[in-house]
């Protein structure tokens, strides 16, 4: 596989995304979002979605330079209709709405329909706790999702269901950036393009039976994620049902359902502005002990470290903005074959 820079893959996002004249800055924050997931970890995220992601503004149904709109608002709330235009800048605006609204009135609310895929939904939290708040997201597939089955049944009825808690603190953020199925869709898909098998666990077939071909997923007939949990896997889809929920139904997108094709993300966003509440530096000294007890337990073996939520990423982001990125030769090529077609003489 490949190695990139932070510096080339950010490029390699900006030369394509210019070719097919998508403007500034929504070039800047596709290219930050994507790069951003690949640093973290989360390749599923990153620019292995560039080729969908220009696909969908040269077929119509991503408009990089349409108008947001705010159909609805009040001091704490708003909605926001997104016409289709690029996910990550539409949830971009959408978290700075709600933390205007949490600085002026302790709690903002915003709700997004009509939004094409935003990518990685924890990399938005940071938007947040960089200005000292907290933030919930909770996402759905605008309806057409349906990869995952619910508890005790085989068909797809609902989509992975991403949810975020973003907690400031002196250190790193706490962030919990988790799908409600086992793993995010575009997890099989990094499988499928390594030519892996998936763990046990992960998926089941047409038939219901557990698999560990990726091929049985897609189909066809498809089979389906399950939710997470295990032997409790009846929470992991609690959370789904709920989030389809807050991220559709309240939106306006819709819950997951038949008789919808036109995929893209439905989002609830919340901001809590801490310092309504506490002082933030009492608050912060909280979370701090906190932090500390739960890492002073004793280790189960093999375990040299216990990590809070999002620790792992940011040593991720660490260790990938010294050692470079690695791309799977499927994405790349891709990558390659997409910047010929847009007549781009050379990527990094």
């Amino acid at each position: 596989m490949p190695v990139f820079t932070e510096a080339e893959l950010t490029q390699i996002c900006h030369q394509i995304q210019h070719a097919v004249g998508v403007p500034e800055p929504q070039a800047t924050i596709v290219s930050q979002t994507m790069v951003e997931s690949n640093l973290a970890g989360h390749d599923s995220h990153g620019v292995i979605q560039l080729p969908k992601y220009i696909l969908g503004i040269q077929n119509g149904t991503t408009f990089p330079q349409v108008e947001i709109e705010i159909e609805r608002e009040s001091k704490t709330t708003a909605v926001i209709n997104g016409n289709w235009g690029v996910g990550p800048v539409i949830a971009t605006k959408a978290m700075n709405l709600a933390i205007e609204k949490a600085r002026q009135a302790d709690v903002g609310c915003v709700a997004v329909h009509r939004c094409n895929e935003v990518l990685r939904l924890g990399g938005y939290g940071s938007i947040a706790t960089d200005q000292q708040m907290m933030a919930t997201l909770y996402a759905n597939d605008h309806g057409a999702g349906r990869c995952v089955a619910p508890f005790g049944g085989i068909e797809g009825r609902s989509s992975t269901n991403p949810i975020v808690y973003a907690i400031p603190t002196l250190r790193e953020p706490i962030l919990l950036d988790m799908s409600t199925s086992v793993v995010a869709a575009g997890k099989v898909r990094l499988q499928r393009y390594r030519q892996r098998l998936t763990p046990e666990g992960w998926l089941i077939d047409a038939a219901g039976k557990p698999t560990t071909d990726v091929n049985d997923f897609y189909g066809p007939p498809p089979g389906a994620l399950l939710p997470f949990g295990g032997i409790a896997a009846h929470k992991g889809f609690g959370l789904s049902m709920v989030t389809d929920i807050l991220a559709g139904a309240l939106s306006g997108a819709g819950c997951s359902r038949e008789g919808t094709e036109r995929s893209g993300n439905g989002l609830l966003v919340t901001v809590i502005n801490i310092s309504s509440l506490i002082d933030f530096g009492d608050f912060c000294a909280e979370v701090e002990r906190f932090v500390d007890f739960v890492k002073s337990s004793s280790k189960a073996d093999g375990v040299s470290e216990i990590l809070f939520p999002g620790e792992r990423g940011v040593r991720e982001r660490e260790k990938r903005k010294r050692e470079g990125v690695f791309i799977e030769d499927e994405t790349w090529s891709q990558i390659c074959a997409l910047g010929s077609d847009l007549g781009i003489d050379r990527l990094p």
